[in-house]
């Protein structure tokens, strides 16, 4: 096994705590702005917005290292994993008009 893949695999048992009513899953998103790959594991109680995401790894833009370490996270755990690319980033909602809490105020 690669060291990239026993560093993603030991900080993966550190975060993932089982917890009761908690949510899990991976994310890993292909970084251009950086030329790497992160791998993040995030959780969140049931019926909470508040996400915690825990940096694993992170690794160069190579995609055979890429793909073993894939392998071998997928050999260790069955989690959802979501795949993000920072070509493709999505607009977070609408734009905020009016908040006076924070120093918008209307036109």
């Amino acid at each position: 096994m690669l060291k990239e893949s026993q560093t993603l695999i030991r900080n993966f048992d550190h975060y993932f705590l089982r917890r009761y009513r908690w949510r899990y899953h991976l994310l890993i998103v292909d970084n251009h702005l950086f030329d790497c790959y992160s791998f993040f594991l995030q959780a969140r109680r049931e019926n909470e917005q508040l996400l915690h995401s825990y940096d694993l790894l992170e690794i160069p833009h190579k995609v055979g290292l890429y793909q073993q370490v894939l392998t071998d996270l997928k050999a260790h755990t069955q989690l959802r994993i979501e795949f993000r690319d920072t070509h493709h980033l999505v607009h977070p909602g609408t734009e905020i008009s009016q908040d006076l809490a924070h120093g918008h105020t209307p036109d």
